[in-house]
């Protein structure tokens, strides 16, 4: 899924004209900053599924994919040593079937029946609606996350949720990368597993929020996925959005994550420092920010822009949200 995302930012990347304003439709270009000085222009009111991200973050992307690819190397490299000394040890009192590759006999022993895959499922499609365990790939452990089968045809794995207070989002970067919070109240799942989660298929994400009035706003985006930790999280893919809240997550895309103790935003000083809160930050710091303060009671108003906010719907620098779910699901692909 990470070569298939790759693949489709690069061929977005090579459609696009740099250094110019407007595209040959004379639509206008939206700027997306890079580690350059010159930025990375592409149309701002594109309505395909094109990811959103940085040149910095597709060069670490594809840093990382080599080094996964030496990895491996080197571990086939070390089974291919395995083999050659497998072949040269005796056989005598085991049942054996012999076979010829590359002229060669080849001794292999009656190994036991591979075990089935368990029935344990991989996201919350077609699951109840509440807790549910699941297993996102054989070589991770089974957990619990919490589905929604009643917000728009169901499907949905709450990520993090936010309505009361209890739970203190201003958390370190190993707080943020294993999650914090129970299932049942406030939470946020953890970074490493909405990495492995947004990176095992293709995944789109529904923001839903309200203000303390108790008005409700929504954000989807067709496409959702973050980097690894060696890629500091970075928020690597954002699709298309619609809703009525907002495109306020665009500004964070190709951003890294940053905590108070871990500063990897663009900006001079420590966002998350400045707004309390961990995100993915960028220059300016904050067009939204989900993770910032929670505000209790009404009237008794967050300043300096430390609350939970979402520009179009929340701008600041005065407030916060009342209510915050982040909610993730596969694409159904088309039969």
């Amino acid at each position: 899924m990470a070569l298939e995302t790759l693949v489709t930012a690069l061929a977005c990347l090579s459609s696009t004209t740099l250094n110019s304003t407007e595209n040959a439709a004379g639509k206008p270009l939206s700027v997306i900053m890079r580690n350059s000085a010159e930025p990375f222009l592409m149309p701002e009111n594109e309505t395909s599924s094109c990811p959103v991200s940085t040149l910095g973050a597709l060069t670490a992307r594809i840093q990382f994919m080599t080094d996964e690819l030496q990895n491996l190397r080197k571990e086939l490299d070390e089974l291919q040593q395995l083999v050659e000394e497998f072949k040269t040890q005796p056989s005598a009192g085991i049942p054996v079937e012999t076979r010829f590759l590359n002229q060669r006999p080849v001794i292999l022993q009656n190994l036991p029946p591979v075990t089935p895959m368990d029935d344990i499922p991989r996201n919350c499609y077609d699951e109840k609606h509440g807790q549910v365990r699941i297993r996102i790939a054989p070589d991770m452990d089974p957990f619990f996350v919490s589905c929604d089968q009643k917000e728009r045809d169901g499907g949905w794995l709450v990520i993090a949720y936010r309505y009361d207070g209890r739970e203190d989002f201003n958390r370190d970067w190993v707080t943020y990368k294993a999650g914090f919070g129970a299932l049942n109240t406030e939470f946020f799942i953890g970074l490493e597993k909405l990495h492995r989660l947004t990176n095992s298929e293709h995944h789109e994400l529904l923001v839903i929020m309200k203000n303390q009035k108790g008005e409700e706003r929504f954000a989807i985006y067709d496409h959702f996925s973050i980097g690894s930790e060696s890629e500091k999280y970075l928020l690597y893919v954002l699709g298309t959005y619609r809703g009525d809240a907002g495109d306020s997550l665009r500004y964070h895309a190709g951003k890294k994550f940053t905590t108070y103790d871990q500063d990897n935003d663009d900006n001079g000083q420590n966002c998350a420092r400045t707004h309390a809160g961990a995100w993915w930050y960028g220059r300016e710091c904050v067009q939204s920010n989900l993770f910032g303060t929670y505000q209790p009671k009404f009237g008794h108003e967050i300043g300096y822009f430390k609350g939970i906010l979402w520009k179009p719907f929340l701008p600041g620098p005065n407030g916060s949200l009342s209510y915050v779910r982040m909610l993730i699901r596969p694409i159904k692909k088309s039969p």
